[in-house]
């Protein structure tokens, strides 16, 4: 299941033509002025998805969060499949990523009503083949890690 080129092609498919943001001042959530979420911006501005290596997902994961919605959009599919990369580097980077992508898109019902907002918002900026991806990728998550987060997730989907 790990690595499965399936998926991997269909995360391809559905954020292709997605445009990838070109000035930092796109890239951040309107009042978002700290260091970190400027570094992921700075490090991604301009750089398709698939040209960000697991090691730069990962330095950034913690300011995932803080990318407007379009922003989002274009490196959401980063995320997605490295959800589910090798063997190799799962266990040093894997939960990290799988962690700070599912706080990406948790629902926030019952606390942080400004962070559900911000889901929301992301979440809105996805067509219906991105989104059956994503929940795709949650189904992966539930399977191969027993993830209760994604679980959670995907009942509110």
């Amino acid at each position: 299941m790990v690595g499965s080129p399936e998926l991997r092609a269909r995360i391809e498919k559905a954020f292709v033509g997605v445009p990838v943001p070109t000035r930092i001042e796109e890239m951040r959530l309107p009042g978002r002025t700290d260091e970190d979420s400027y570094a992921m911006a700075a490090a991604f501005v301009g750089k398709p998805w698939t040209e960000l290596p697991i090691e730069t997902l990962f330095f950034h994961r913690e300011a995932l969060g803080s990318l407007s919605p379009a922003a989002y959009r274009a490196y959401l599919p980063a995320y997605l499949a490295a959800s589910f990369a090798s063997e190799d580097w799962m266990d040093k980077y894997g939960p990290d990523l799988r962690q700070y992508l599912l706080f990406t898109l948790k629902p926030w019902k019952h606390h942080k009503p400004e962070r559900g907002a911000e889901t929301i918002a992301r979440l809105a900026a996805l067509t219906d083949e991105q989104r059956e991806v994503v929940a795709d990728v949650l189904r992966f998550l539930v399977a191969r890690w027993e993830s209760e987060d994604a679980a959670e997730i995907l009942r509110d989907w």
